[in-house]
């Protein structure tokens, strides 16, 4: 009885990832402008298939509701956020990585930061985006809210914890970081990290 039970849940478990593989190629298409034939070479991945470093970055943030997140890699040559590696969709529930990225290391943790970003609008979906426009550091002059709004504090700080568990000082931080990011941002950077690193 319990093996019929669990075979039929395997088989509704699949069909429905199924159909979010559709849904989710046919807003990647139309988002990343990609033609039919380069949907095909989008990978689209269950969290629970993940390779061992990202499953790490998911126990880190101990939340069961992020195992629903697709993952999707994308490649090299329709990648479209230049020098960062991984963009989340978080209303989506969907994490993108560059798959050159993807098939390293992972050793700045953007796994962390994507499936943070998932995590806090699933804690506050009505409030996201407003969120998304309010800046973390009031004091901080910017002409955008980017890095400087409450989600990306959020984010930021969860993936800088991770690193800091992993035993990486704050100078070993702030280098990673520098290979993503401009000048400008390091004063909204340096303010997490004062946070994290006291």
């Amino acid at each position: 009885m319990n093996f019929e039970k669990n075979f039929m849940q395997n088989i509704e478990k699949e069909r429905n990832n199924r159909v979010k593989e559709v849904e989710i190629k046919k807003h990647l298409k139309d988002y990343l402008e990609l033609e039919e034939g380069d949907l095909a070479s989008l990978e689209v991945l269950q969290t629970e298939k993940l390779p061992a470093q990202y499953q790490e970055q998911l126990k880190f943030l101990n939340d069961q509701r992020l195992k629903d997140v697709q993952v999707v890699v994308v490649p090299d040559k329709l990648w479209h956020k230049g020098k960062q590696p991984s963009e989340s969709h978080a209303s989506r529930q969907m994490v993108l990585f560059n798959q050159k990225y993807f098939e390293t290391q992972d050793d700045s943790a953007w796994a962390c930061h994507e499936f943070a970003h998932c995590q806090k609008y699933l804690d506050q979906p009505d409030d996201y985006e407003k969120q998304m426009q309010t800046p973390a550091f009031p004091e901080i002059a910017s002409e955008y809210n980017y890095p400087n709004n409450q989600v990306e504090l959020f984010t930021f700080s969860k993936q800088f914890e991770f690193l800091k568990q992993k035993g990486l000082s704050r100078n070993e931080v702030m280098t990673m970081i520098a290979e993503q990011y401009d000048e400008e941002h390091f004063v909204f950077f340096n303010k997490v990290l004062d946070k994290i690193y006291t």
